[in-house]
């Protein structure tokens, strides 16, 4: 006896989709959002530690190498990461790589911390390479939380979820400032302040490890990978319904692509989504980082020959204005703004604002400078609208737009280009600044942020609200369903509506058959137009090959039952036969049925989606037999012709019905697709 079936893959993550946000959504905000806690804390902090380590082992000036390297240094591990643990989290699953990257994040942020000379190598150069080790765990956990959260998501929310992940960054940012004005007030010397506030990087990192071991694996990863048990518990986990979910009423899950059949699928979405990150971090990075310099140079801090400690304290304190007023609201602004706007409009308009307030910067940067509040707004806006925006939807995206099995692989590459743009960024700032100026900088940020949106209109879709299916076709059911339903549904509608017209005409006589045949030709050629805006979707859309074809035959299989109908009525016009006949009453009234069982396959196809094939299977039964019937009174009404003694009138009456009986086989042709479809979907049972 076969396992009794439980909710089939489209059930659970349509139940998953449809759910509202749980305490299980916000709790693995928290705990995805603590590693970008740490994330932006490692990264940034950076800076506030640059200025003491320069004033303890260089004189008070690191050369623009050295500056450069510790910038950048764990920039370049997260790129790293990002490959490494993007690849790895589509082959041994999201959960199992997830502790790794903090238990990663956590030795790094210690080692830099207790950095020492170690051979020929200097501290300083022990800690660049710390740092590196550092980035490696800060990129892993990029492609990791953004899709454990995306999958774990429903459709309403899973922007906002996502956003609040990385809205975490902020927190991060102000702590990193915060930690530092404490050290500096509170710890005897410098040397163990650095020390300390690399050293606080591994405090969120190890109080979360537990946490995330808890996690259970995602239920779509789950299902890809052919364990669609595990994926029903985690659901029924995460909504409250029912878990029974056999192991033998699903096949295996879709196929892993080779990576460049991949990149023949989504480059052009990869290419949108990693230039767009790319061109966001090149201008993000270049601010975040060397913000203390920007303030410098602008005499909001660290002027007048003050000592370390105070020109840290003073930079510390304009990290935390920028924090407070723009960076940490830009953040929060995203989650709330995310779904009700979309991404991508979010993602344009803040490359634009950035675009324009840092152009303003660069050609009016005297006149700013001295109305120091209204530089710091400009410059402030830079932040909130890259954080309402870019920063935050080129993580949302590549979270959205690659199927299951190369998610995490999709994610990496995007987020590891756009740790490239920093890496540049960052180590060739300060020699840009020292060579043409500050001014000149601001307007090579301002060419990057346009740029960014012209990549944004030209490449990147609108994902918001729509299924994670829908949204990469990795699910081509969950496409037809979805996305081409509505247009074959509206396809086989016209197709009944050509039908009953066809019945009026033959039943009654007294009617006027032209007005009666233009009517049915009209119904036709809104059937073609239909079908021509089916193949328009068609060649829009990711598609295999097999499941092109079969939904571009089924559209001209419902668009051929309308030609049927239309040339039976140019032949009744034609021949000018009498109508009312009780043989053509019988006829229409199966080609009525055959027209009406067609439009409750189509559907049936939603039905399918979630495990159903009763309302599929009823449609292809009974076309068959209203087929049969047409068939056999296709005989009985030939065998009655042909006693007439008139052979035109023989030759009339049997191109009539023999056309009829056609229209019988176009509706079966429509329901040998549907087989086709159920073979290929239907669970197993």
């Amino acid at each position: 006896m076969g396992a009794a079936a439980g909710p089939m893959p489209g059930e659970i993550l349509d139940r998953l989709d449809r759910s509202g946000i749980r305490g299980f959504h916000l709790r693995t905000v928290v705990v995805a959002g603590m590693g970008f806690f740490t994330d932006a804390y490692d990264l940034f902090v950076i800076s506030l530690v640059i200025p003491i380590l320069a004033g303890l082992y260089a004189g008070g000036k690191f050369d623009l190498t050295t500056t450069g390297l510790l910038g950048a240094a764990a920039l370049l591990g997260a790129a790293v990461g990002q490959l490494v643990f993007g690849l790895l989290g589509d082959r041994l699953g999201r959960r199992r790589m997830y502790v790794i990257t903090l238990a990663i994040m956590a030795g790094g942020a210690l080692g830099s911390a207790l950095s020492v000379p170690l051979g020929m190598l200097s501290t300083v150069e022990v800690l660049i390479l710390w740092r590196f080790v550092l980035g490696v765990g800060i990129g892993g956990d990029y492609p990791l939380s953004a899709t454990i959260m995306s999958e774990y998501a429903n459709v309403p929310s899973r922007g906002r979820l996502i956003a609040s992940v990385f809205a975490m960054q902020g927190f991060g940012l102000l702590a990193g400032s915060v930690v530092t004005l404490g050290a500096v007030f509170l710890l005897p010397s410098l040397a163990l302040v650095w020390r300390v506030v690399l050293a606080f990087g591994a405090v969120p990192a190890l109080l979360t490890i537990y946490f995330r071991s808890r996690l259970p694996e995602t239920p779509r990863f789950s299902l890809a990978s052919g364990h669609p048990e595990e994926a029903a518990r985690t659901v029924a986990h995460l909504t409250g319904g029912p878990a029974t979910q056999s192991a033998a009423a699903v096949g295996p899950g879709p196929a892993r692509v080779s990576f460049r059949r991949f990149l023949g699928m989504y480059g052009g979405l990869l290419l949108g989504t990693a230039a767009s990150w790319f061109l966001l971090d090149m201008a993000y990075y270049s601010t975040s980082i060397f913000n203390p310099e920007i303030l410098r140079a602008i005499g909001f801090a660290g002027t007048g020959g003050l000592p370390i400690a105070a020109t840290v304290r003073d930079l510390a304190l304009g990290n935390v204005l920028i924090a407070l007023l723009a960076a940490v609201p830009g953040y929060w602004a995203a989650v709330v703004l995310i779904d009700r706007v979309g991404r991508r409009p979010l993602q344009y308009l803040g490359f634009g604002v950035m675009a324009v307030a840092f152009l303003l910067l660069a050609f009016a940067y005297q006149p700013l400078t001295g109305i120091l509040p209204l530089f710091l707004v400009v410059y402030g806006a830079t932040f909130f609208f890259a954080n309402m925006g870019p920063n935050t939807t080129t993580f949302v995206y590549p979270s959205e737009v690659y199927p299951t099995l190369h998610r995490t692989t999709g994610h990496g590459i995007s987020s590891a280009a756009g740790k490239l743009g920093a890496v540049l960024a960052v180590f060739f700032f300060a020699s840009i600044v020292a060579a043409e100026g500050l001014p000149f900088m601001f307007g090579l940020l301002a060419l990057f942020a346009f740029l960014g949106f012209v990549v944004t209109l030209l490449l990147l879709p609108e994902t918001s609200q729509r299924s994670l299916e829908d949204v990469s076709g990795e699910d081509e059911l969950a496409l037809v369903v979805r996305r081409f339903s509505t247009y074959l549904r509206a396809l086989s509608l016209t197709v009944m509506e050509g039908a009953v017209a066809l019945q009026e005409l033959l039943h009654d006589p007294t009617t006027d058959t032209a007005r009666r045949v233009a009517r049915i030709r009209a119904i036709e050629h809104a059937a073609d137009e239909e079908v021509h805006r089916i193949y328009v979707e068609l060649n829009a859309r990711e598609l295999s090959a097999q499941t092109r074809g079969e939904l571009g035959n089924l559209a001209s299989a419902l668009d051929d039952i309308l030609d049927g109908i239309e040339g039976v009525s140019a032949r009744v016009e034609t021949y000018r036969l009498d109508r009312g006949r009780p043989a053509l009453d019988r006829f229409t009234d199966i080609v009525v049925r055959s027209a009406d069982q067609v439009g409750q396959g189509i559907l049936g196809l939603d039905e399918l989606y979630r495990g159903g094939t009763a309302r599929l299977q009823g449609s292809i039964v009974e076309v068959n037999r209203l087929e049969n019937e047409a068939d056999d009174l296709l005989r009985e009404l030939l065998g009655e012709l042909f006693q007439s003694r008139d052979p035109l009138e023989i030759l009339k009456w049997k191109d009539l019905y023999e056309r009829l009986e056609v229209i019988t086989d176009r509706c079966e042709d429509v329901t040998d697709i549907f087989q086709d479809l159920e073979v290929r979907y239907a669970p197993r049972r």
